[in-house]
């Protein structure tokens, strides 16, 4: 599997995320999910730490924050056709690139993902209101951070 040098910020990728309702009794994920690389922070060290935002078709509790992804968009990704929700107020932190990446063939239909990790970006102006989400989320105090492989 193709794993690119340095994290796309902006692009989806197929990752093993845990979600905050796992993290007490877990130390990885339960399955692979499709998720949104949304910053990357040079650390010291070979590493780069990535943050990731989980998208599921579970829809989310009236506590949780979230945006529900566009059809059109779903279907540009290649994703199944349930509708899904990307998280905006929880995220996981890992060192790119972590052990967690997989294949993005486990989750999308598109031609130029196969082989590679990562699925396609999303479109500037949507993922500048993801970005605005999370902002929210941490001024609101209502962003969960697991960290996982550093």
């Amino acid at each position: 599997m193709k794993i690119p040098a340095v994290p796309p910020i902006g692009h989806v990728v197929a990752y093993e995320y845990l979600w905050a309702s796992q993290a007490d009794k877990r130390e990885d994920g339960v399955k692979t999910y499709p998720v949104a690389l949304v910053m990357a922070k040079e650390v010291e060290g070979p590493s780069t730490l990535t943050y990731a935002l989980g998208i599921s078709h579970k829809p989310p509790s009236k506590d949780e924050r979230a945006l529900q992804v566009p059809v059109k968009l779903q279907k540009w990704l290649g994703l199944d056709d349930q509708p899904c929700w990307i998280y905006t107020g929880q995220m996981n932190v890992f060192a790119w690139p972590g052990p967690d990446l997989r294949p993005a063939g486990y989750l999308s239909r598109r031609k130029d993902a196969e082989g590679s990790c990562v699925i396609a970006p999303l479109p500037t102006d949507w993922f500048e209101t993801v970005k605005e989400h999370v902002l929210e989320s941490h001024r609101l105090k209502k962003l969960n951070i697991q960290k996982r492989t550093a």
